[in-house]
Parts: C-alpha cells; structure tokens; sequence
C-alpha cells in the first residue's frame, strides 16, 4: 500500500478471481465488501496494476488525481453500488499492456484486499474459404 496515510490495517481477506477481456472490449473486475458499510466517508479504495494507479475512490467520490494516464478516460465505476459494498470498476478500450493481476483495497478500519486477474484475448476474425473443385 505504497502513498497511503500512515495507518495500521489487518488483511481480512484475499480472494482472486479470472475475468476474461477482448483486444478493444470492456471488462468488470470485481471487488466488493461483505462487511456492511456504514459510512462511505470513511471509506478509500484503491485499484492497483503492476504497481500503477489504476482507480481511486475516496469518501465516495472518484479521485484522479494520482491516476496513472493509462488508465485515464478507461475507467469507470459504479457509484449507486457503494453504499451496498461494490467498488467494482470497468476498464473499457482493453489492451494488451492490460492483462495481469488487478489489486483492490478496500480501506475502512481494516483493508480487505481482492485479486482480479484480467486476461486479454484477440477476437477472431471469420476469414471467408471457398473449396475449388477442378474437374477434368
């Protein structure tokens, strides 16, 4: 948790999962607290990707001011989700450099912490084939 207050916080949990993204399409990577939260004040998420900002939620509201430009205007999230625990977010406009492991951090009194691993696909291209009979 690198440029983060100077707090102390308990893992509670980690959970990895696998989403699947095409070259150009959009992917949800899923992060969300069982833990009801009371306030969303007091509540800062941060997505991470090799080390990069991915996306920052702080007392509800999205922050892009430590955004890496990546990311920037390919992010979404979904903020009518917060009060219920949902801090996923959308990357759209996938790319290669994308693929990899996601962290999220959900930070309240404790952090929990969720894996996402983005896989990035090509889409298939149908290529028309004619079978030529030559008949002597």
């Amino acid at each position: 948790l690198q440029n983060m207050d100077c707090e102390c916080y308990l893992l509670l949990m980690s959970l990895q999962e696998t989403v699947v993204g095409f070259i150009g399409g959009s992917a949800v990577l899923n992060c969300s607290s069982e833990e009801p939260l009371i306030k969303i004040q007091d509540i800062r998420v941060r997505w991470s990707h090799k080390d990069q900002n991915v996306y920052e939620i702080i007392k509800g509201q999205v922050s892009v001011e430590k955004q890496d430009p990546e990311y920037r205007d390919r992010t979404e999230s979904f903020p009518e989700e917060y009060l219920r625990g949902n801090f996923s977010i959308k990357l759209n406009n996938l790319q290669h450099t994308d693929a990899g492991l996601y962290k999220c951090y959900i930070i309240e009194e404790s952090v929990i912490k969720s894996i996402v691993e983005l896989l990035i696909k090509t889409p298939l291209s149908i290529i028309a084939s004619f079978v030529f009979q030559n008949k002597c």
